[in-house]
């Protein structure tokens, strides 16, 4: 069993200039190193920036009657839940597409102003429009590992999508039920997203950066910005780029 330390030295030479960063993970490929979901959250904290604000996805992608702000558990692996659960967050009010959001900038995103995962006003068009946002990939890859990439599909209205809406009931902060319908920009049936080719573009174009480490843990990280911009870019030309 690897120790700690070893874990920490992982990342205390990734050096990102943004301020807000998004932690996708799948902490099964850390099953060697010898650490406790708060110690990795603390590896994080400190090799990345105590100034830092860090953003954890909290995805609920199964049907569901109901979704509560503050109970309903992230389906994005124990490391989103136990920052959920025990860390000073706010959590974006979106039934499918929630993030928890630490640090001192957390104010900052917003949190509650559409009804569309990706929509105008999202949490997530905050994330893909800012310069200052960098997503980070560890132990899962492409796909899993940069879901901002959904927000240019909505953003150009790709004709392979359609609005669908979400019958789950969604309650607030206050554990008040909101009267209004919420929507997915979802794929219709027939089309299949080729992720492999906007990877592989992102690589060419030297934004999405692999981060090699001795333990070969999968690891890497691009700026959301500069990585939107592109990829609207492919879609405007060729519509069919991501199917």
């Amino acid at each position: 069993m690897k120790k700690k330390n070893d874990l920490y030295n992982i990342f205390k030479n990734l050096k990102f200039k943004e301020d807000f960063l998004i932690i996708h993970s799948d902490i099964l490929s850390l099953y060697k190193f010898n650490f406790t979901l708060n110690s990795l959250f603390k590896i994080f904290k400190d090799t990345f920036g105590k100034n830092k604000t860090l953003i954890f996805p909290t995805f609920n992608l199964k049907n569901q009657k109901k979704w509560h702000l503050n109970r309903s558990v992230s389906e994005s692996g124990s490391l989103s839940e136990f920052v959920r659960k025990n860390k000073k967050i706010v959590r974006s009010l979106n039934p499918i597409h929630s993030i928890v959001i630490y640090g001192s900038k957390k104010n900052q995103i917003p949190i509650d102003k559409c009804l569309s995962s990706f929509g105008p006003n999202s949490s997530w068009e905050w994330l893909c429009e800012n310069k200052n946002v960098r997503n980070i990939s560890i132990g899962i890859g492409f796909v899993g590992g940069a879901t901002f990439c959904h927000y240019s599909e909505e953003k150009a209205k790709v004709f392979y999508r359609k609005y669908k809406e979400i019958n789950t009931l969604v309650y607030d902060s206050k554990n008040k039920l909101i009267d209004k319908k919420f929507t997915f920009f979802a794929r219709k049936k027939g089309f299949i997203n080729n992720w492999t080719r906007c990877e592989k573009y992102l690589k060419k174009k030297k934004i999405l950066i692999q981060h090699k480490n001795e333990y070969n843990i999968p690891l890497f990280s691009m700026n959301t910005s500069l990585a939107t911009n592109h990829i609207l870019k492919k879609i405007y030309k060729n519509k069919k780029f991501l199917i």
